[in-house]
C-alpha cells in the first residue's frame, strides 16, 4: 500500500513539473489566412497560410551577470530596474541640484533686492536735487559750501546716469 502511495505521488510530481514547465518550453506561431486574419497558435500554421511566422519562446530570466558588453548594458540600462546604491546616488544628486538652484534663486532674489534698493535711493537723491532748494556740500575742511548751480546740474546729470543704470 505505501508503494502504491510512493508510486502515485512521484507519478503526480512528475506530472506537474511536466505542466508546468510544457508552456516555457512551447513555441507560439503567428499566420495570416486567406481572410486576413491573424492567428496565434502552438501549432504549426497551415500550409495555405499566407505569411507566417513565430512568436519569440518564453524563456525563465537568468540572473544577469556585471561582465556584459557596454553596447547591450546601454540598451538594457533602461529596462532593468536600479539598485539601492544607484537609487541613493540619484536621489543625492537631485538634492545637490536642488540645493545649487536654490542658492542661484536666492542669490537673484538678493541682487533684485539690492538693485531696487539702489533705484529708490538714486531716484531719491535725483528729487532731492531737482526740487530748487539750496544745496549745501561739505569742503575738504569739514565747513559747509553751498553749491553752485553749474554743480547742481552736474549733480542732477550724475544722478540721472544712476537712476538709469539701477532702475532698468
Amino acid at each position: 500500500m505505501q508503494r502504491n502511495l510512493m508510486d502515485g505521488l512521484l507519478l503526480a510530481m512528475v506530472c506537474g513539473t511536466w505542466l508546468v514547465t510544457a508552456p516555457v518550453s512551447a513555441q507560439t506561431y503567428k499566420w495570416t489566412d486567406a481572410d486576413g486574419k491573424v492567428h496565434y497558435s502552438d501549432q504549426p500554421p497551415p500550409p495555405n497560410a499566407k505569411a507566417q511566422g513565430t512568436v519569440k519562446a518564453v524563456k525563465p530570466s537568468a540572473p544577469t551577470t556585471s561582465g556584459s558588453s557596454s553596447t547591450s548594458e546601454k540598451g538594457a540600462a533602461a529596462d532593468k530596474p536600479k539598485t539601492v546604491a544607484e537609487q541613493e546616488a540619484d536621489f543625492k544628486k537631485r538634492q545637490v541640484e536642488a540645493a545649487e538652484r536654490e542658492a542661484a534663486e536666492r542669490k537673484k532674489a538678493a541682487e533684485a533686492a539690492e538693485k531696487k534698493q539702489n533705484c529708490e535711493l538714486a531716484r531719491a537723491q535725483l528729487k532731492g536735487l531737482q526740487s530748487g532748494g539750496r544745496l549745501t556740500v561739505s569742503n575738504a575742511q569739514g565747513e559747509r559750501e553751498y553749491m553752485s548751480d553749474a554743480q547742481i546740474a552736474q549733480e542732477i546729470e550724475r544722478s540721472k546716469k544712476a537712476v538709469e543704470g539701477w532702475c532698468r
